[in-house]
């Protein structure tokens, strides 16, 4: 096999290996805010924790996507979209402005998006 098709086909590889491992954060992510619903103490309690430790770029992604998945479950849409907007509303200045321009502009765009819904 030619050299170029090889590393075409690497970075197919790499390209399907990122996005399985989004995916697999994502699902996780989800059973995260399950938990953080949960009547026990104790699961919400190691669910806030693990919460917590999420960076704010990561979790204002998986919160995004979580609110935009029509096929999630609607008390999860739900906790997301108050935690988003917890987010939002006490860490913004530590968060939104260390966040690439970029980023900023994509934020702005799936909250438009989310509030059309």
């Amino acid at each position: 096999m030619p050299e170029d098709q090889v590393g075409k086909l690497e970075a197919t590889e790499n390209t399907i290996s990122a996005m399985a491992a989004a995916a697999a954060e994502q699902q996780q992510f989800y059973l995260l805010l399950g938990n953080l619903l949960s009547p026990d103490n104790v699961v919400r309690k190691q669910a806030e924790e693990t919460y917590e430790n999420i960076p704010g770029q990561s979790k204002i992604t998986f919160l995004l996507q979580a609110i935009r998945n029509t096929t999630a479950a609607e008390e999860a849409r739900q906790m997301a979209a108050v935690l988003l907007r917890r987010l939002l509303s006490s860490a913004f200045d530590e968060v939104y402005p260390a966040l690439p321009s970029d980023v900023q502009t994509a934020i702005k765009s799936e909250l438009l998006m989310i509030i059309q819904m």
